[in-house]
């Protein structure tokens, strides 16, 4: 009868646990003094999040990853939630200009979502955003706009799944950019924090 009560105690901390940490944020620690460093934005849309990156000229770009069906096509019944979930599906690759940051803060007040700045080393941002252009324009024939989310879309050559969402996308651009992430990623619950 002890073992059985111990067995249960462990598995009601261990749960604890385990909900603690999914449901605590993820923290995104910019890199320390970047060499010419420049503001990026992480922009929580709730259940998913998008990066934001100065071109240079004063411009901003701001890319997001998703499911083609549910994301891109706006087919979001049961069946594509079910399927982007538990399956391996079509990815897209979403973009949208801004002309400055009045305009990206002007769209995420009026959305009531959440905009984070961080700095990091320019030259990173300037090897990223070369990147994910060419991967963005690799797919054009594909391209799509999309009102509803604000974005022109591509198929990505890049599945999507539970493991490989949004988030998980944008946590590999961050670390691309020299940032580190701690904690449990799954949806958009991010911070930033300084050292």
């Amino acid at each position: 009868m002890g073992l059985c009560r111990l067995v249960k105690f462990a598995s009601v901390v261990i749960i604890g646990i385990l909900l603690v940490w999914i449901l605590s944020p993820a923290i995104i620690l910019p890199p320390d003094d970047p060499v010419g460093a420049v503001t990026i934005y992480v922009t929580d849309y709730g259940w998913h999040s998008r990066l934001v990156l100065p071109t240079g000229n004063g411009e901003l770009i701001q890319y997001a990853y998703g499911d083609w069906n549910y994301f891109a096509l706006n087919q979001q019944d049961w069946r594509n939630g079910a399927a982007a979930l538990l399956l391996p599906t079509q990815g897209t690759l979403g973009r949208r200009k801004f002309s400055n940051i009045i305009e990206l803060q002007q769209i995420i007040q009026q959305q009531n979502y959440t905009l984070f700045s961080l700095e990091v080393a320019q030259s990173p941002v300037i090897e990223l955003l070369t990147l994910l252009d060419k991967r963005f324009n690799r797919n054009m024939a594909t391209s799509i706009e999309n009102r509803k989310i604000g974005l022109t879309l591509v198929k990505d050559d890049q599945e999507y799944t539970l493991f490989h969402n949004s988030n998980h996308e944008i946590v590999a651009w961050l670390k691309s950019l020299d940032c580190r992430i701690y904690g449990f990623v799954m949806w958009a619950n991010f911070q930033v924090k300084h050292s």
